[in-house]
């Protein structure tokens, strides 16, 4: 039987006690139907440890568990690595935010930007699924994701990067390895656009921000799929794939 992964505060872990209580108290009990003596992993989303328990109590609206070992999570990246995505149509989001949260991404920021075409924003939704996907790739700590910001708010953040990307079609020199390959820095952003990409405006401004502008190629990728690509991309270079 696989031994499941929850959340809780650094507060919920007192001694050699974890209580759960909340959404995952629910989980555990009603989806999951633990019982008192399951083993489950607890982690509290601030020291990178695995805590090792087992359930010993499970009453009307929490449970407690015993602590038997506590582990070292080795899944935290040595470079923070944010994406910030221009809103995509209908459920892309949920689909980019899962597949960049199992790639290592700490932060993901979705944005409007000129060519956006999706109006509905559902961040409850979206920290769900953030969730789940941090389960089931084994994270001690939950990856952030932030509110719709406008273009303007985005790139106000730029500026807390080391390095910032931005992925632009018709950028036709400079290649995304050129640009890693010599990076030494804490934090990297990565800029991608919607459906419709960026208008060369936008861009100018990202640049003005202190972006580096890279192509990916000969081929114009959907949205969804650069995400996923430029991520994978930054967590090899920068040897979190080794």
């Amino acid at each position: 039987m696989d031994i499941r992964r929850f959340y809780v505060s650094e507060d919920d872990i007192t001694d050699n006690v974890v209580t759960i209580c909340g959404d995952e108290f629910w989980h555990l009990t009603k989806v999951l139907r633990y019982k008192v003596g399951y083993k489950i992993i607890v982690c509290n989303n601030v020291d990178g440890k695995d805590y090792l328990c087992k359930i010993n109590l499970i009453d009307k609206d929490y449970c407690q568990a015993i602590i038997e070992d506590v582990f070292d999570n080795e899944c935290k990246t040595k470079v923070e690595v944010s994406l910030f995505q221009a809103l995509p149509k209908g459920d892309k989001a949920d689909f980019i935010l899962q597949k960049a949260v199992e790639l290592g991404v700490k932060n993901i920021f979705f944005f409007s930007s000129e060519f956006v075409a999706e109006k509905k924003f559902n961040v409850d939704r979206l920290n769900k699924i953030n969730i789940e996907a941090c389960k089931q790739c084994g994270r001690s700590r939950i990856s952030d994701v932030h509110g719709l910001l406008t273009f303007e708010q985005m790139l106000e953040l730029l500026k807390n990067y080391d390095k910032v990307i931005i992925c632009y079609e018709n950028e036709k020199l400079n290649g995304i390895k050129s640009e890693l390959s010599t990076f030494a820095g804490q934090s990297i952003a990565v800029i991608i656009g919607s459906e419709g990409g960026f208008s060369q405006a936008e861009v100018d401004k990202c640049v003005s921000c202190g972006a580096n502008s890279v192509t990916l190629g000969k081929r114009i990728m959907r949205c969804e799929t650069a995400s996923i690509v430029v991520c994978g991309i930054v967590m090899y270079e920068l040897g979190e794939m080794n």
